[in-house]
């Protein structure tokens, strides 16, 4: 009887073990992987670390240098794009954080060009950017690289960076290649701003390419389908959009005896509704959208309701 006393004391006391341990692992489990920064640096002062770890927020923690020495350290839920900044540095420093004990020597003249040392993420990225700068034609490396690796959390950034040396056509494709685990990225979330922010075409400009499918699930591409010999009345649509047939009829009305081909769009043809890519390249983001293009292929009007087309039939 002592013997079993002894032994559900003992139990007991494993048991409260276990509980506060659990407490103690707790912030390791909800957070996944804890990282050490080591920075060392000629400048002095305090300096900034920024982690892109939401898909809109950034949290940012401060240290100020002794001796040419900072450091870092918390936890992230999967590797994440950080930067550390200070004041008189020319750009911030990106890099990417994970659980490991990452030591960074910063050059403060040419961040880029700083030396980062444990972490394995940030090491594919350094590589990929290295031959990014080092290839022949960084614009086709890149579109090929995308292509390659879509589902690589290191895609949004790098377009993000890079998008003031990529026309707009092909940013716009390339954004519409992202996988799922670049969509849940901070700098994802800018892309798509720029998508929504920023018009695919303009009026006066060249109507851009791009691929849809039919009811039929068919493929087609505007190029094929447009009409050469006139005018083409794009309608971004939906079979259920009551509104975007009377807006059709109503379309094809003002432009009556005009050689006009209407080119129905319905958003739900495509599985990918209104992730569909076609709606990102376009920066269509409501339905009914009619976009009228002519025979040259050369934007006339878009965004446009049908009683405007009057105006621009008696323009034309």
């Amino acid at each position: 009887m002592l013997f079993n006393q002894k032994h559900h004391r003992h139990g007991a006391r494993s048991l409260v073990q276990l509980f506060f341990l659990t407490l103690l692992m707790l912030p390791a489990l909800c957070w996944g992987q804890h990282y050490e920064i080591s920075g060392q640096s000629s400048l002095t002062g305090v300096f900034t670390l920024t982690v892109y770890d939401g898909d809109s927020t950034t949290h940012t923690f401060t240290d100020k240098a002794n001796k040419g020495m900072f450091f870092f350290s918390g936890n992230v839920e999967k590797p994440v794009l950080a930067s550390i900044q200070h004041p008189t540095m020319s750009q911030p420093l990106f890099f990417y954080l994970e659980g490991s004990e990452i030591s960074i020597n910063v050059n403060a003249t040419r961040p880029d060009a700083s030396i980062i040392k444990g972490s394995r993420t940030n090491s594919e990225y350094r590589y990929l950017m290295e031959r990014y700068y080092g290839s022949a034609d960084p614009s086709a490396f890149l579109r090929q690289y995308v292509k390659e690796n879509a589902g690589s959390i290191f895609v949004p950034f790098v377009l993000y960076r890079q998008m003031n040396n990529i026309d707009d056509g092909t940013l716009r494709q390339l954004i519409g290649q992202i996988g799922d685990a670049g969509k849940h990225t901070y700098h994802y979330t800018l892309l798509r701003r720029w998508l929504r922010e920023t018009p695919a075409v303009s009026e006066g400009s060249e109507m851009p390419d791009f691929a849809y499918l039919d009811s039929q699930k068919n493929r087609h591409t505007f190029a094929e389908s447009r009409n050469k010999e006139g005018y083409t009345l794009l309608l971004f649509s939906a079979t259920w959009c009551d509104r975007c047939q009377q807006q059709r009829e109503q379309a094809e009305k003002a432009l009556a005896g005009k050689e006009v081909q209407t080119l129905v769009i319905n958003i739900d043809d495509n599985p990918n509704g209104w992730d569909a890519h076609y709606l990102q390249q376009l920066s269509v983001n409501h339905i009914p959208y009619l976009i009228l293009v002519d025979e040259q292929g050369i934007v006339v009007a878009r965004d446009i309701q049908a009683w405007e087309l009057y105006k621009l039939r008696s323009k034309n």
